[in-house]
Protein backbone atom coordinates (compact mmCIF):
# COMPACT_ATOMS: atom_id res chain seq x y z
CA UNK A 1 0.00 0.00 0.00
CA UNK A 2 1.20 3.45 -0.85
CA UNK A 3 -0.68 5.32 1.88
CA UNK A 4 1.54 4.34 4.88
CA UNK A 5 4.63 5.38 2.88
CA UNK A 6 3.10 8.77 2.13
CA UNK A 7 2.13 9.21 5.79
CA UNK A 8 5.66 8.30 6.92
CA UNK A 9 7.21 10.71 4.42
CA UNK A 10 4.92 13.51 5.61
CA UNK A 11 5.76 12.87 9.28
CA UNK A 12 9.49 12.80 8.51
CA UNK A 13 9.18 16.08 6.63
CA UNK A 14 7.34 17.66 9.57
CA UNK A 15 10.02 16.45 11.96
CA UNK A 16 12.72 17.94 9.74
CA UNK A 17 10.87 21.25 9.49
CA UNK A 18 10.50 21.37 13.27
CA UNK A 19 14.22 20.88 13.72
CA UNK A 20 15.32 23.30 11.02
CA UNK A 21 12.92 26.08 12.08
CA UNK A 22 13.37 25.79 15.85
CA UNK A 23 15.40 29.01 15.93
CA UNK A 24 12.36 30.93 14.66
CA UNK A 25 10.74 32.81 17.58
CA UNK A 26 7.25 31.60 16.58
CA UNK A 27 8.45 28.03 17.06
CA UNK A 28 10.05 28.63 20.45
CA UNK A 29 7.10 27.69 22.71
CA UNK A 30 8.41 26.24 25.95
CA UNK A 31 6.41 24.23 28.51
CA UNK A 32 4.46 26.68 30.64
CA UNK A 33 4.34 29.41 27.97
CA UNK A 34 0.88 30.75 27.21
CA UNK A 35 -0.77 32.16 24.11
CA UNK A 36 -4.14 33.90 23.74
CA UNK A 37 -6.03 32.43 20.77
CA UNK A 38 -9.49 32.33 19.20
CA UNK A 39 -10.85 28.80 19.47
CA UNK A 40 -13.57 27.20 17.38
CA UNK A 41 -14.59 23.55 17.06
CA UNK A 42 -15.03 21.10 14.20
CA UNK A 43 -16.57 17.64 13.90
CA UNK A 44 -16.30 14.78 11.49
CA UNK A 45 -14.27 11.63 11.21
CA UNK A 46 -11.42 12.06 8.82
CA UNK A 47 -7.69 11.82 8.61
CA UNK A 48 -5.73 14.91 9.61
CA UNK A 49 -2.93 16.61 7.74
CA UNK A 50 -0.38 14.61 9.75
CA UNK A 51 -2.16 11.32 9.08
CA UNK A 52 -3.77 10.66 12.47
CA UNK A 53 -7.52 10.19 12.69
CA UNK A 54 -9.64 12.87 14.30
CA UNK A 55 -10.57 12.24 17.93
CA UNK A 56 -10.84 14.15 21.20
CA UNK A 57 -7.61 16.02 21.76
CA UNK A 58 -6.80 16.65 18.09
CA UNK A 59 -6.58 20.30 17.09
CA UNK A 60 -5.99 22.24 13.91
CA UNK A 61 -3.50 25.10 14.08
CA UNK A 62 -1.57 27.52 11.91
CA UNK A 63 1.86 25.82 11.86
CA UNK A 64 3.52 29.25 11.51
CA UNK A 65 2.25 30.03 15.04
CA UNK A 66 2.02 26.59 16.70
CA UNK A 67 4.21 23.85 15.23
CA UNK A 68 2.54 20.57 14.30
CA UNK A 69 3.21 18.00 17.02
CA UNK A 70 2.96 20.57 19.84
CA UNK A 71 0.88 19.68 22.90
CA UNK A 72 -1.06 22.32 24.80
CA UNK A 73 -3.96 22.64 27.26
CA UNK A 74 -7.17 24.40 26.26
CA UNK A 75 -9.40 25.69 29.11
CA UNK A 76 -12.80 24.00 28.97
CA UNK A 77 -11.57 21.26 26.61
CA UNK A 78 -8.39 19.57 27.83
CA UNK A 79 -5.11 18.60 26.25
CA UNK A 80 -4.63 19.09 22.51
CA UNK A 81 -2.17 17.77 19.97
CA UNK A 82 -1.54 20.12 17.04
CA UNK A 83 -2.05 17.53 14.29
CA UNK A 84 -4.15 19.27 11.68
CA UNK A 85 -4.23 22.47 9.62
CA UNK A 86 -7.10 24.19 7.90
CA UNK A 87 -7.67 26.86 5.30
CA UNK A 88 -9.40 29.12 7.82
CA UNK A 89 -6.93 28.45 10.63
CA UNK A 90 -4.59 31.44 10.33
CA UNK A 91 -2.63 33.25 13.02
CA UNK A 92 -3.47 32.89 16.71
CA UNK A 93 -6.42 30.61 16.02
CA UNK A 94 -7.12 26.95 16.89
CA UNK A 95 -9.87 24.54 15.88
CA UNK A 96 -10.59 21.75 18.40
CA UNK A 97 -12.16 18.43 17.41
CA UNK A 98 -15.52 17.52 18.99
CA UNK A 99 -17.88 14.56 18.44
CA UNK A 100 -20.71 16.33 16.64
CA UNK A 101 -21.80 19.45 14.80
CA UNK A 102 -24.09 20.14 17.74
CA UNK A 103 -21.14 20.09 20.16
CA UNK A 104 -19.24 22.39 17.79
CA UNK A 105 -22.18 24.80 17.85
CA UNK A 106 -22.25 24.73 21.65
CA UNK A 107 -18.53 25.53 21.77
CA UNK A 108 -18.99 28.50 19.41
CA UNK A 109 -16.09 30.93 19.16
CA UNK A 110 -14.12 31.57 22.33
CA UNK A 111 -11.04 33.52 23.20
CA UNK A 112 -8.89 31.32 25.43
CA UNK A 113 -5.38 31.31 26.80
CA UNK A 114 -3.67 28.03 26.00
CA UNK A 115 -0.72 26.67 27.99
CA UNK A 116 2.03 24.73 26.24
CA UNK A 117 3.03 21.38 27.71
Amino acid sequence: MRRPAVRLARLLLLALLGVSMSANAAWAHKPGDTLKVKATAYAGHQQTYTGVKTRHGICAVDPDVIPLGTRFRVPGYGTCLAADIGGAVKGAFIDIWVKSDRAAGRWGVRTVTIRFL
